[in-house]
């Protein structure tokens, strides 16, 4: 990576820093959350964004240019954690749907999901949802055209070449497959959320 950070101020209050892979995001993230004059950090999959207050938009900037380079990184190699899922049904609502449109048996798409090690990229756009890769791009599909208002915590969803695991109840648009047995979210818990950015998964029909 070039030296400095790459930045681009996208509204009065929020500067976006471009990475070059998730877990570049997430190394960006750690460090420049150290500077407690911003609102929020959030992570993505190719960028991070800043917010703060308009007024101390030059003091942000000067502080984010003045960082050192941030040196590429890559995921940890764990061994991935197994999550149940039940497929289809009253669990998975579009999962026939999903396979007319694949033109595939119910057997193989459960096969090829089950049969990938997959990598949780990012936490968005709800708090908990998990963006997650590794689905072959045979099981590419798009997102509803018409969006629920609301998705049961653990729903498992597909779109474009990702799986998504809505963590808490709420509106969502990808289509459903299944349901993981699991409980992601502990509002208890000082870590609330289960799943993290870097985790690897597998995951295993019931």
């Amino acid at each position: 990576m070039p030296a400095g950070l790459k930045l681009a101020r996208i509204a009065d209050d929020v500067v976006e820093i471009q990475s070059d892979t998730p877990a570049h995001a997430q190394a960006i993230a750690k460090i420049v959350r150290e500077f407690d004059v911003l609102e929020d950090v959030v992570a993505g999959l190719s960028c991070v964004c800043v917010s703060f207050e308009p007024d101390r938009a030059l003091e942000v900037e000067a502080w984010l240019n003045s960082l050192p380079p941030i040196a590429q990184t890559h995921w940890d190699v764990s061994e991935p954690v197994e999550l149940n899922v039940r497929y289809g049904g009253e669990f998975g609502p579009d999962f026939d749907q999903v396979c007319a449109s694949l033109k595939v048996t119910p057997a193989d798409l459960i096969g090829h999901h089950t049969a990938q090690v997959h990598t949780v990229e990012m936490i968005g756009f709800t708090p908990g949802f998990t963006y997650i890769s590794g689905l072959p791009d045979r099981l590419a599909v798009p997102r509803l055209r018409h969006p629920r208002s609301r998705v049961a915590a653990g729903s498992v969803g597909l779109s474009g070449v990702f799986t998504g695991i809505y963590a808490l109840a709420g509106p969502g648009g990808w289509p459903l497959i299944g349901r993981v047995e699991a409980q992601l979210f502990d509002p208890e818990s000082e870590t609330p959320f289960s799943l993290h950015p870097g985790q690897r998964l597998k995951f295993k029909a019931i």
